[in-house]
């Protein structure tokens, strides 16, 4: 299953593009480009957003999914703490955001038709390979 990161909603304009997490990210996808979770959901493209409240209170940056199983793909905008976020070394940014992957997958489980627990086994077999 193809899982493609796109930046983060909001964060990216105001900080830029970490590099670290860019390069988690890409890690990620090269992860599960082979992996088979379900057989009607291919791609999975998440938007994280990482916004602040008073942002996200005014409806700019909204979190939702949209599941295509006849087309085999899937899109999820999933939110993480601001707050949390930017105050967060480097390590706290790469658990919030495989908390983040994992919630997206979980959104989309069942709509999606996608082995949520096969999935969550080789998401705890990535993390451990790289000591996350």
């Amino acid at each position: 299953m193809e899982i493609n990161i796109n930046s983060p909603q909001y964060y990216t304009n105001e900080f830029g593009i970490d590099d670290d997490i860019y390069n988690l990210c890409q890690d990620i996808h090269e992860y599960f480009k082979n992996k088979c979770y379900s057989e009607s959901i291919d791609i999975v493209g998440i938007i994280p957003i990482i916004a602040p409240k008073e942002t996200i209170n005014k409806g700019l940056c909204k979190r939702g999914y949209h599941c295509e199983p006849k087309y085999g793909f899937a899109s999820v905008r999933e939110y993480i703490d601001y707050e949390e976020y930017v105050s967060a070394d480097v390590e706290k940014k790469k658990k919030l955001m495989l908390q983040c992957v994992l919630n997206s997958v979980k959104t989309i489980k069942t709509k999606g038709r996608i082995d949520f627990q096969k999935f969550k086994e080789d998401f705890d077999v990535f993390c451990k390979e790289h000591r996350i």
